[in-house]
């Protein structure tokens, strides 16, 4: 019969890991975690917080709120319990993959009005994963600046500003924008990832913003 080891650190009870009894591998686990967040840490100096105008360490190039102060500007508490068709897509990207459009995992719908119930195809954009992040992060940040400069009303703000704001960061990008009825090309051909591709509806319309 094989004979169990004894803990290695305390000697008397039977180890079951790290050669250890369930004890002692509680106490070491616990120094190695201590032992790791008392390393340096790359920092970025200390700057004031756009939100609540505290100051803070930056830990990260682009950190310009707490984290407690970075709420985002969601329509919806919880993005699983949008709509979906029978194949797990969302209604909004199903809609253009029955349109004959060919789109791969890095390409996203983006609906302009950031409500994902909102399916008219004046609403989407055809992004990649990459600009859609970005996108969203610059208008996280306008949000919190938004929720810091104004206290009441600030939805009624939100949704004039939403199309300005969105159009300013199309002419800070190199991305290209190309209406979807301009590609000159077989839709079931692939699209190209460092191009946006709008669906541009008539002119004055609310929820398109201006294209430089």
């Amino acid at each position: 019969m094989k004979k169990n080891k004894l803990c290695i650190d305390c000697n008397i009870n039977v180890s079951v890991e790290r050669k250890r009894c369930a004890e002692c591998v509680k106490i070491y686990n616990r120094k190695r975690v201590k032992k790791y967040h008392k390393k340096d840490k790359k920092r970025y100096g200390i700057i004031s917080c756009d939100v609540c105008g505290e100051d803070m360490i930056k830990n990260r190039p682009t950190q310009t709120t707490h984290g407690k102060c970075r709420v985002q500007h969601k329509t919806i508490d919880n993005y699983n319990t949008v709509s979906r068709s029978k194949k797990g897509n969302t209604k909004a990207r199903q809609m253009i993959l029955d349109l004959g459009f060919k789109l791969n995992r890095s390409l996203v719908i983006h609906h302009i009005d950031e409500n994902p119930e909102n399916n008219i195809l004046s609403n989407f954009w055809i992004i990649s994963a990459k600009n859609h992040a970005s996108l969203h992060r610059f208008l996280e940040k306008q949000w919190s600046l938004l929720r810091k400069l104004n206290s009441s009303n600030l939805e009624n703000c939100w949704n004039s500003l939403r199309d300005q704001l969105t159009t300013t960061w199309l002419e800070t990008t190199s991305v290209k924008v190309i209406k979807i009825t301009d590609i000159g090309q077989s839709a079931a051909e692939p699209l190209n990832e460092d191009n946006i591709y709008v669906f541009i509806c008539e002119e004055g319309s609310e929820t398109t913003p201006q294209v430089p």
